[in-house]
C-alpha cells in the first residue's frame, strides 16, 4: 500500500465529518446572521421567512439540532431532534446533497483503492512486512479509529450540552 491508496483512504474517512460540519457552519451561519432565505424557507401561505425562523430552541441547543440533522443525513437514518422547522426547501435539498454525497463517495474510493491494487505485482512476504493478523496491530488500528472519530465530533458535540449546561439561568 503506497501513499495514493492511503490519500484515497483518508479522504474518505474524513468525508464523512467534513460533510457534516461544513453543512452545520453553514445553516449556523445563516441563523446567526438571520438571513433573509425566501423561497428557500417558506411558510404554509408561500411567504419567504428568515433563517432564525426554523429554530424553536435557538442557542446552543439549536446548534445541537442543526448538527444533529445533518449527522442522521449522512448516516442515512433520518431521524432528527424535532425542534427543528426542517420541511422546508432549504433542509430538504442540504440533507439530501450531504446524504448522496455521503452515501456514493465512499463507495467510490475503495473501488478506486482496489483497481489500484489489482494492477500491482505480487510482492512474496519479507522481514519488513507489517503483519496485520496480530493483537498489536488490531489495537493500533482500533485506536487511531477511535482517536480520529473523537478529535473529529466531540468538540462540536460537547458544545451544545456543555454550553446550555453552564448558561446563565
Amino acid at each position: 500500500i503506497e501513499a495514493k491508496e492511503m490519500k484515497i483512504a483518508t479522504i474518505v474517512a474524513l468525508l464523512h465529518t467534513f460533510l457534516i460540519l461544513a453543512f452545520t457552519g453553514l445553516a449556523s451561519w445563516l441563523a446567526a446572521n438571520d438571513a433573509d432565505m425566501g423561497w428557500w424557507f417558506a411558510n404554509s401561505e408561500g411567504v419567504g421567512q428568515k433563517a432564525t425562523g426554523w429554530l424553536n430552541n435557538p442557542g446552543f441547543h439549536g446548534f445541537s439540532e442543526m448538527l444533529y440533522e445533518y449527522t442522521s443525513s449522512s448516516a442515512n437514518n433520518g431521524s432528527g431532534f424535532e425542534g427543528l422547522g426542517d420541511n422546508n426547501p432549504f433542509w430538504n435539498v442540504t440533507t439530501g446533497i450531504v446524504l448522496i454525497l455521503s452515501r456514493y463517495i465512499p463507495i467510490i474510493g475503495p473501488l478506486a483503492i482496489a483497481g489500484i491494487l489489482a494492477n500491482k505485482k505480487y510482492v512474496p512476504e519479507s522481514a519488513g512486512t507489517l503483519k496485520t493478523d496480530t493483537l498489536t496491530f488490531g489495537a493500533m488500528i482500533f485506536a487511531v479509529i477511535f482517536i480520529v472519530a473523537a478529535l473529529s465530533f466531540f468538540p462540536a458535540l460537547v458544545l451544545g450540552p456543555f454550553a446550555e449546561f453552564f448558561q446563565a439561568p
